[in-house]
């Protein structure tokens, strides 16, 4: 499991939103200054049940599998990639205008599948507190 801390705050819509905490991961990446993250919002749909679980301030961790952190990455990147290429030589017979087209069209129909198979399964994050580390409560 790959995990992160964080802290649950609430958004301008008014949903409880996980604001996690990854000073500590920034400062050992080379790419610090072109991602400008040290700190990373993940938004969250609790629905009434859960969100009595956690209140506004209150400190967790954020669990998600390495499978399942593959399968998004997969689909974030590979697939749009891959339908690129497709697109790219399916169209070359017909010249380079052509092939460049295939390409953009291939690039956004990936993305565009890739965002819809996401959101149909989005990825499993666990959340816990820090006094209940050993139990996990499943939300997306």
């Amino acid at each position: 499991m790959i995990r992160t801390q964080g802290e649950i705050i609430r958004n301008t819509a008014g949903e409880l939103a996980m604001q996690a905490n990854c000073q500590t991961h920034c400062k050992t990446c080379g790419v610090q200054k072109v991602c400008g993250g040290s700190r990373r919002t993940l938004l969250l749909t609790l629905d009434e049940q859960q969100q009595s679980l956690y209140q506004e301030g209150q400190q967790i961790h954020a669990d998600i599998e390495e499978d399942e952190l593959l399968r998004v990455t997969l689909l974030a990147y590979i697939l749009p990639c891959l339908l690129l290429i497709v697109a790219a030589l399916a169209a070359s017979p017909f010249g380079d205008l052509a092939t460049a087209l295939g390409a953009v069209t291939g690039l956004a129909l990936g993305v565009c599948l890739s965002s819809l198979l996401a959101r149909r399964r989005p990825p499993q994050v666990y959340l816990s507190t820090f006094a209940t580390e050993n139990t996990h409560d499943s939300h997306r």
